[in-house]
Parts: C-alpha cells; structure tokens; sequence
C-alpha cells in the first residue's frame, strides 16, 4: 500500500507551526508496512487543496489530511475530499450531540458555527473525538482509502491511536507485509568507521540496514518486513543481525529503541546505590540538567558546580592556581582536579567533569576549537581523557554531555566485570 499524508494550514508554510504530524504518521504507517510516498503541505485555499487531493488520490492507495475541520470558513478538508470523491455530505447526529455535550462541560454556548463538524462525506466511519469539537473520518471508494484528521497533534495523535489504526490494520488484512524495525544507538565511533565495520551485513537479502547520524550518536537502523506467518521469522532475522553487530562494535552500542544514554546511566546508578556530582565549565550545566532529566534522579545526583571561571575553579573545586597557570583551564590536569574537587566537596560516590573550548572562538593551534577534556573520580582512581571534537558551538557541547554520560556507563560495565570502578 501507498500512502501519502496532506498536511493544511497556511501556519504551516510560514513556519509557525512544526509539522510534527507527518514525522508521527510516517512512523506508524511505516510500522504496518505502508510506505509513505510523499508528504505534503498546503494553505488555506480550497483551490490549492482540491488540486493536491486530487493528485494525492490518483496517486496513492491511503491519502491521511491532517487539518482543515475546524468549524471556520476556510475549514474545507471533509468538503473538499467529498467534491473529489463525488460523495455528497451528509449530517451525523451523534457527532453534534458529542459537540455539544463538549461545549456543556465547559459550561460554554456551543456556536452555530460548530454545527458544520457534524457533516461527513456519505459512507464515512466516523472516529470520534473525545478531547476536541472536530471528529475524523474514514471513506473507503474504488479500492482508496482516505482518512482525515485533525490538525492540533494532542487530538490527532489518540484519534489515529485509538480508532484510525485498528481500522487500517482491518483493511490491511493479516497477509500484507508488516514492518519489523529494530534501532541499536552507538556512541564513539562515526559513521563512516561503523560502515566499514558492518560491510558485510548491510547487504542482506531479506533485511535492510541504514546508518543514521545524530547530533551526538549514532543509530543503525535495521528493517525486516513478513507477514502474520512470517513474522517469527523476521525476528529471528533481527536478532541474529544485532547479535553479529553486537559482536563487533562491543560497548560502543549503549541503547536499543527507546533507550536514551542518560536513562541507562540513572538505572544503572540506582541499582548499584551510587551517588555522583559534576563539575562543569564549557557545558555550563548541560551534564547536570541531563542527569536531571531521569526520573528519581533524586535518588543519585547530589548536585554540581558550574565554574566557568579560573576563579570559581580555584575557590569552588579547589583547583591548585599552578595548575592552572602551568597547564591551563582546558588541560587533563584541570579536568581531575575539577573531578576530584566536586567529589570532595559534595560527598558522592562518583564524579564526573568537564572543560573544554565549545567555539567558536578561544581556540588556538595547540588547543583547537573543540578540544574537550573530561574527568572522573572515584575513591579508587583519579583521571581525565581528552577529546577533539568538530561542529558548531552546540555540538560541541552536547557530544561533551554524551561522552561524559558515556563515561559513567562504561565505569558501571567495569563494576558489572568485576573491575574497580574508575579503571580508565
């Protein structure tokens, strides 16, 4: 099945609103194995519209609108579709009563504008929508499949959940091909090195690879399609891939799916009872606010120091001032003392730092744009490893946050091998 999604709105087009719409529709048609030919944006003009349903229908076997139900004059999408339908509109009582009874909670007038939400191209399956006045719809004719949504993601979202996607499972049948997707997310190794590391296995006959470069890690996609009776198949398929991949790129894989570095790291934190602090300079205070972002972070991040300056250095994390003149800020020297200061002063188990130079300025030959150094302290052991990274000011920033994210976990994989924790 083909699939194309028509996203309306004119705020679209300025730039005001982000499409986030097609990006999450693409995801789930995807999954059942639909492939989404093109996306498609549109204003507010019924005859821009009526033209790009048209070609959308004539050229695809599901078309999805998103937008244009809204009770207002230029709101034509259920108009439009039925026009090039041929299908002649028609009043749902239901559909009015849900409008009202909305409007009655709120204890507001229901305007007689809104009474234009209850009429459906003819033969359409309703989808209701609890959280909103605009109900979907699902027309099936000539073997196409059109179904419309509203716009706002917040009432989109559940109504393609709850009622658009049991529906197209019912019209796809249990034969069609399904998509099985599997992500395995890396850090430490780009993407071209991964690509010549996995060569081999990105040439499968029955299962597709595709490398995809993030800002601060990389993802290796892999997609295997079967049936309802292929289905096992196709699973034995993916995990033999991601155990081969496994293999051999080791630790440099952190997460799988949904896994986010900083989710690992907290769990992982939290079952082994330890606490950690940071001490920060080029970061100012990302490392911390990422180890915030889990939740019950409460239960290991005791806090941090964000020392931009040598002063705050020398006074907040104790940093001897000959380091500082002898080496520099951004120096691995600085980077332990920083680690092992924030350690003491906060009581935590683990400590983690970071200095560097993010750019765009402050650089030199011997200390470039992106030179990061990231240290680490433990009751057993002290030290600090040097990065260079490349990009733009936030780029930096943000792999200086994954690589010391990504320091923490390998010191948890030590402790799971039976290895003191702070063995660099």
């Amino acid at each position: 099945m083909k699939a194309e999604i028509v996203a309306t709105g004119t705020e679209l087009l300025l730039g005001e609103t982000l499409n986030t719409s097609a990006h999450y529709l693409t995801g789930k048609l995807s999954s059942l194995g639909i492939e989404v030919d093109y996306h498609t944006t549109v204003g507010d003009n019924s005859e821009r519209l009526e033209q790009v349903l048209r070609q959308a229908i004539d050229r695809s076997d599901l078309l999805v609108t998103t937008g244009g139900l809204g009770p207002t004059a230029d709101d034509l999408t259920k108009e439009l579709v039925a026009k090039v339908l041929n299908l002649e509109m028609e009043f749902d009582q239901s559909s009015l009563n849900n409008i009202k009874e909305f409007f009655g909670r709120r204890k507001a007038p229901m305007p007689s504008s809104n009474e234009k939400q209850a009429y459906f191209p003819k033969g359409s399956k309703i989808l209701p929508n609890p959280i909103g006045t605009a109900p979907g719809a699902i027309i099936e004719k000539d073997g196409k499949t059109v179904i419309i949504l509203p716009g706002p993601p917040f009432e989109m979202q559940p109504m393609f959940e709850h009622y658009a996607l049991p529906e197209l499972q019912r019209i796809i049948g249990p034969d069609s091909e399904r998509m099985n997707e599997r992500v395995l997310k890396v850090f430490g190794i780009g993407e071209s090195a991964i690509e010549e590391v996995l060569n081999d296995l990105m040439h499968l006959p029955k299962l597709s690879m595709a490398l995809l470069a993030k800002r601060a890690e990389m993802h290796i996609r892999l997609v295997t399609r079967g049936t309802e009776a292929t289905s096992q198949e196709a699973l034995d398929s993916l995990n033999q891939t991601e155990d081969e991949i496994r293999k051999r790129l080791g630790d440099k894989i952190f997460g799988r799916d949904q896994e986010t570095m900083i989710g690992i790291v907290g769990q992982t934190l939290k079952k082994n009872h330890l606490t950690i602090s940071t001490a920060e300079s080029c970061t100012g205070g990302l490392l911390g606010a990422a180890l915030t972002q889990e939740p019950g972070s409460s239960e290991f991040y005791l806090g941090g120091v964000v020392s931009y300056s040598n002063s705050l250095k020398q006074q907040l994390l104790g940093v001897n001032e000959k380091t500082l003149q002898e080496f520099g800020a951004v120096s691995e020297e600085a980077a332990r003392e920083m680690a092992e200061g924030i350690r003491r002063k906060s009581g935590s188990d683990l400590a983690i730092s970071a200095t560097g130079i993010a750019g765009p300025d402050g650089g030199s030959d011997l200390k470039p744009v992106g030179l990061v150094y990231i240290g680490f302290a433990s009751a057993e052991k002290v030290y600090a490893k040097k990065f260079q990274f490349y990009g733009e000011r936030e780029s930096v920033r943000q792999l200086t946050v994954q690589a010391a994210l990504n320091e923490i976990r390998q010191q948890m994989l030590n402790k799971e091998r039976g290895l003191h924790i702070g063995d660099g």
